[in-house]
């Protein structure tokens, strides 16, 4: 049995202080970039973190619709079926909530400063309309730092 002042960390035994970390340590975390495969340098799989890392996840979940991720049925944002509706108040609204219904749910470490919605008043691949919607963001652990993720509904 250990004694009250060392841990058992894979099968050694060390001292309890050596193996925690200063809370003024700062641990990154890593994602993967995304679009996949559009980095040179880090091949398919390449690795992301910070901004980037958050403004790859909210451009997916942006663009993902309900559905269409077998694993995960109830990820994305319904945002399509809004392509053909006036631009009004309650439109708006609708996409307001089903935007941070599915933020809250599935992206950690940033939260919504202000969302904006446009019709871009071009065509989309199927010829309809096509929004654009643009998100300002926080990281939760910096309040200074405000970054903008811009995503074409079409």
């Amino acid at each position: 049995m250990a004694a009250n002042n060392t841990v058992s960390v894979y099968g050694s035994i060390q001292d309890r202080y050596n193996i925690q970390q200063p809370k003024s340590a700062r641990q990154e975390v890593y994602g993967l970039h995304y679009p996949l495969g559009s980095s040179r340098n880090g091949g398919i799989f390449n690795k992301t973190s910070g901004i980037n890392m958050i403004k790859g996840a909210v451009e997916q979940l942006l663009l993902t619709e309900r559905g269409e991720r077998i694993m995960l049925p109830n990820y994305g944002c319904n945002l399509k079926r809004y392509l053909f509706q006036p631009l009004d108040e309650t439109t708006f609204n609708s996409i307001k909530r089903e935007i941070q219904t599915s933020f809250r749910n599935y992206i950690v470490g940033a939260r919504i400063a202000k969302i904006s919605v446009f019709p871009t008043g071009e065509s989309g691949p199927a010829g309809g309309n096509s929004l654009k919607v643009i998100l300002s963001l926080k990281l939760d652990k910096s309040d200074l730092e405000i970054f903008d993720v811009e995503v074409k509904i079409a």
